[in-house]
């Protein structure tokens, strides 16, 4: 009984040991047998350590225990980056469709005071090329009053354009499309500045962003169902590695337990008596 105890206690200790090392392997031991598995599979515009964030989050929770655990993880990881990747693209395709739904708006409705200025600039240059250097400022100037329609302005700056076989509306035309994208963008990036103005726009002519989005999801609905498709196949796998993982537990732990059973019962073998010498005689 005490033979069998001592075997026991050595057979636990090493089998809490062997769990402990596979349970908690090294990080570079890790990061080694990972990399069989290949880079990150990312595409352009998608950030490694993001990517190597949700990888050590998975690996934390899932804990594998060996390197066949590894590779199911592994799969979960990229399958996993897929999905979120799929369900950005998704957003982003609606997000862009609105934005384009915006500008046109936009160019429809953004007032002459808030693109003037760009025009104004564009002009100032434009002028500069036919003026000595030291009168820079007054191109300027001209070009300003040209914006603000002073009629000398305004025949002087023809007169210049027309030498270059250029015209004053292209010229407006660019400075409003540059703010109407410059707008659009700021917008899109939630700058507070752009986010009043646009909705004060939006505001006056009855409009709203949710119009523009729902229009956007309307016209890509085909490329969402799309796209929602793949983001099943893509979880569906994921799921799949998962419940291997589990399974492959589930198996071990059975196995760890007939391995204790088999040595307890080892360990109490019955064995019969040897008769003493002589007893039988008497």
């Amino acid at each position: 009984m005490i033979r069998f105890v001592e075997r026991r206690v050595a057979f636990v200790s090493r089998t809490n040991k062997s769990k402990t090392e596979i349970a908690a392997p090294s990080v570079p031991g890790r990061v080694q047998r990972l990399a069989l598995f290949g880079p990150p599979p990312l595409i352009e515009g998608e950030d490694a350590a993001v990517y190597d964030q949700l990888l050590a989050r998975i690996f934390a929770a899932v804990k594998p225990v060996d390197v066949i655990d590894e590779m199911f993880t592994a799969d979960v990881v990229s399958l996993e980056w897929e999905v979120l990747r799929l369900h950005r693209l998704k957003w982003s395709l609606i997000r862009a469709r609105g934005l384009e739904f915006l500008q046109d708006f936009l160019a429809k409705h953004l007032d002459y005071d808030l693109y003037s200025e760009r025009f104004v600039d564009d002009l100032a240059e434009i002028l500069q090329d036919d003026l000595p250097e030291d009168q820079a400022k007054e191109a300027q100037m001209l070009a300003y009053k040209c914006a603000r329609n002073e009629a000398d302005a305004v025949d002087k700056v023809n007169e210049i354009l027309a030498g270059k076989r250029l015209r004053l509306d292209p010229i407006l035309d660019h400075a409003k499309d540059h703010k109407v994208k410059e707008l659009a963008q700021e917008y899109a990036r939630r700058e507070p500045g752009a986010v009043t103005l646009v909705h004060e726009l939006l505001a006056g002519a009855g409009l709203s962003m949710d119009r523009f989005m729902a229009n956007a999801l309307v016209l890509k609905l085909d490329d969402i169902e799309r796209i929602d498709r793949l983001i099943t196949t893509a979880a569906s796998r994921r799921d799949a590695s998962l419940r291997e993982i589990e399974r492959r537990r589930a198996f071990l732990g059975e196995t760890l337990r007939r391995s204790v059973q088999e040595i307890e019962d080892g360990e109490f073998e019955v064995i019969e008596p040897t008769p003493a010498e002589g007893k039988n005689a008497a």
